[in-house]
């Protein structure tokens, strides 16, 4: 019985391969050889023709030959960059810059007048990398004229290998494919006339009986680790980061993911891959996600990357969030008038003086008739009032530089975060004098108040304190309560007291 091994290697190697090899690699290499030296002869040329142009150039101060000179150097594919200097001018001439790459190695090539005297000098930056590519690169006609009479070679010879191994070796292939497609019954041939083969048959029948009673185990484990991972409340899969796809995934990702619009599913996987390459394997982050018309957060954690894949679990935390978020709200919000409180006010003072606001007016608003008015009519008509005063405060105010502050009973505050305008304030106070003064109805009564508004200007330029700066505005509210005149400035009690 002949040996395949032996048959293939003694016919293939003497025929074909080992000949072909040695001529063809002298080939390569002495062309390779005859490429570098015509590509330095090439680069040798043109640098010599340019520093004569050069010289004119630098001579007649011609700006157009400059750019010329480094023009034609920089044709040359392995030029990252030209530069014309000029000693005389101290200045750049000219400069071609081809492409960003740091690589490379800086030529200077000076350039000398009639006298001998350097005039300037050109500096080349050469990347030897792309030199030497573009010789490989067309070295490569010839290379593939070799490969093509190898080929070309092998297979005449090829015919007489096929002619001995086609049958066996498809009857191999029936054999594995009958593996591959988990057909573990059909009997096979397990003999051939090369003892190699007949070898390859009898373990790959031995590896299919073993492989049936491995799947068989593997199914068992698989059906118990799929009802535990579906089964889960929590987002379980697996991404590929490279190819930013999702491996496999759980019921409950699918179940979150198909409430996502189809058309925005690929742009939300690519944000959470973003998302999950900044942050490391050993934190985990929280993910926000608008499925519908709502806001989900998730808590993600994520394993180490293995073959660009990375497990993650996610769980569903929008209602802890959403509470969280109420609670932060409350705190800062006055539960009546749903403006910010005095507790955000505080902080705002707090930011003040730790210098993260620069210019800041305030504005200290009361309520003209409201006690008569909660006396009168009671609290709910007071409330109803309050909420329908902070309402229309609020609609004149820009959200980007002016906030409304309820500090207690009928007293409000407005912060305008930008430099001092009179003329501003004027026309915002306007509007709020008239909005408020306006008519306020309730179950069938109408009220009518004014208001008193005091304004005073804080600023980290002056040494005035931001508390000095509200006890002004305070002051300036009384001053406009007591005279009814609506508006006063604090600036206006120290020079024109009333």
């Amino acid at each position: 019985m002949k040996t395949l091994y032996s048959y293939v290697i003694k016919n293939y190697l003497l025929l074909t391969t080992i000949p072909f090899v040695l001529f063809g690699s002298l080939s390569i290499a002495k062309d390779i050889y005859v490429q570098h030296n015509s590509e330095s002869s090439q680069y040798h040329r043109v640098i010599a023709q340019q520093q004569n142009d050069a010289k004119k150039a630098l001579i007649n101060f011609d700006l157009l030959e400059a750019e010329l000179v480094a023009t034609r150097i920089s044709q040359l594919d392995y030029i990252v960059s030209v530069t014309l200097d000029s000693y005389s001018y101290g200045m750049k001439m000219a400069e071609i810059i081809n492409s960003e790459s740091t690589k490379g190695q800086t030529l200077y090539y000076p350039v000398f007048n009639d006298k001998s005297v350097q005039i300037g000098q050109l500096i080349v930056i050469k990347d030897y990398t792309a030199y030497y590519t573009q010789i490989i690169y067309r070295a490569v006609p010839h290379a593939a004229v070799f490969l093509a009479i190898i080929c070309a070679i092998s297979l005449l010879f090829s015919r007489t290998l096929t002619a001995a191994l086609k049958r066996p070796f498809t009857e191999l292939q029936q054999f594995a494919f009958q593996i591959a497609n988990g057909d573990y019954q059909t009997p096979s041939k397990t003999e051939s006339k090369f003892i190699e083969l007949t070898t390859i048959f009898r373990a790959l029948e031995t590896m299919r009986s073993r492989l049936k009673e491995t799947i068989s185990k593997l199914k068992q484990s698989e059906e118990r680790y799929s009802r535990t991972y579906n089964l889960t409340q929590v987002c379980l899969f697996v991404v590929n980061t490279k190819h930013g796809k999702i491996v496999r995934a759980n019921h409950k990702f699918t179940e979150v993911m198909r409430l996502i619009p189809h058309h925005n599913q690929a742009s939300t996987l690519q944000d959470f891959i973003a998302q999950l390459k900044d942050c490391s394997s050993q934190d985990s982050f929280k993910y926000s996600l608008n499925v519908g018309d709502k806001q989900r957060y998730f808590q993600v954690n994520r394993s180490e990357a293995l073959n660009d894949e990375i497990e993650c679990s996610a769980l569903d935390i929008t209602e802890l969030v959403i509470a969280k978020q109420a609670a932060e709200s409350q705190l800062v919000t006055d539960v009546l008038t749903q403006v910010s409180n005095r507790y955000c006010f505080n902080q705002f003072i707090c930011s003040a003086n730790n210098g993260d606001i620069q210019d800041v007016s305030v504005m200290m608003i009361d309520l003209n008739g409201f006690k008569q008015i909660n006396d009168s009519f009671g609290h709910a008509a007071g409330d109803h009032l309050l909420v329908e005063v902070a309402k229309r405060i609020k609609q004149h105010l820009n959200p980007d530089i002016e906030t409304l502050y309820r500090l207690g009973g009928d007293e409000f505050v407005v912060t305008i975060e930008s430099d001092f305008k009179r003329d501003s304030i004027d026309q915002l106070a306007l509007k709020i004098q008239q909005s408020c003064c306006a008519p306020i109805y309730y179950q069938n009564k109408s009220f009518t108040i004014s208001l008193s508004i005091g304004v005073d200007h804080f600023s980290q330029d002056t040494h005035l304190s931001i508390e000095k700066c509200l006890n002004s505005a305070d002051a300036a509210m009384y001053q406009a309560k007591t005279n009814r005149c609506g508006l006063v400035y604090a600036s206006d009690l120290l020079s024109h007291p009333f």
